[in-house]
């Protein structure tokens, strides 16, 4: 299991990303955590870069020089990646993100602040939007097969609303008061150092898609607390990573969601209903091939 090589720094935020070939993307994130950090706090950035062919180590020695630069060989994937920059990192606090977010003004603060105020608090989210101002899907309750089985539906066009998937979502939630939840994503979170110690790092089984709700489930089940914070927002450009590997994507994607579902309710459930689990999974993969085919959208691709 990964561990962290290097003593804490108190105050100081370790920012880990994982890349690749996304070197716009990636300037335009740290531009933005730099803007929103100021002097208000010191930042250590880590990048993994998967195998770029692009100009992203040009462009850190250039742009962001103090930015640590460590390379990995293709096919590493996110969750490998974020484990890597973890074990260099030596911040009291981590922020992961992908390359395709962009803080909007004082949002790291506001996290920040939040941690700070509340001991009992160990992970932090902002409000994730789209481009467009519209909210994505940034905090919600712990899933469930049954929850999979009904948003699959509504992917398909067969289910319209769920009440169910209203609350797991918390799409009817618009306040900017904090509120605890089960489950954020990994497009930006801010932790303290301590939540990894306790729950450890990623699992490394799950390339990407699932690694997110699967560390929660772990943060969930110990005495830390997590807060979606919507007064701290941030914009997800969804797919800017990785579209550029759609089947590959489309693959990994379904492959971490069995992945998540084997380690967390296989063995709660009896053969009917994990081959009905299988069965779905069939379905959406070859449901999502065809709409990428028809659309050019996978409608998955959410790194």
């Amino acid at each position: 299991m990964p561990e962290f090589l290097h003593e804490a720094r108190k105050g100081l935020i370790s920012a880990c990303i994982v890349t690749r070939n996304a070197s716009a993307s990636l300037k335009t994130y740290l531009e933005s955590l730099r803007s929103s950090v100021g002097s208000r706090a010191q930042v250590e950035t880590l990048v993994v870069d998967n195998d770029s062919s692009d100009d992203t180590e040009q462009m850190l020695k250039r742009d962001f020089p103090a930015a640590q630069y460590i390379f990995c060989q293709p096919g590493v994937g996110f969750s490998k990646g974020i484990n890597k920059a973890l074990a260099a990192s030596r911040g009291e606090f981590v922020l992961i993100a992908t390359p395709s977010t962009e803080i909007i003004g004082d949002a790291v603060p506001i996290l920040l602040s939040h941690l700070e105020k509340f001991e009992d608090v160990g992970v932090v989210g902002p409000k994730v939007l789209y481009p467009a101002g519209n909210t994505q899907f940034s905090s919600k309750k712990m899933p469930t097969p049954y929850v999979a089985m009904l948003h699959s539906l509504y992917l398909f066009g067969i289910l319209r609303s769920s009440r169910i998937l209203d609350e797991y979502f918390l799409l009817n939630y618009t306040s900017d008061r904090p509120l605890q939840v089960e489950s954020l994503t990994m497009s930006l979170l801010l932790a303290r150092r301590q939540v990894f110690e306790t729950c450890g790092f990623l699992d490394e089984q799950l390339f990407a898609w699932a690694s997110d709700v699967d560390w929660c489930h772990r943060v969930e089940a110990s005495r830390w607390k997590q807060f979606f914070v919507p007064q701290a927002k941030v914009i997800h450009r969804r797919n800017s990573v990785s579209k550029k590997q759609p089947y590959a994507n489309l693959l990994h994607y379904h492959r971490d969601l069995n992945v998540f579902y084997q380690k967390h309710y296989a063995s709660h459930n009896g053969p009917l209903a994990n081959f009905l689990w299988g069965c779905l999974l069939q379905v959406r993969f070859l449901t999502q091939v065809v709409k990428y085919l028809l659309n050019g959208n996978d409608g998955y691709s959410f790194y």
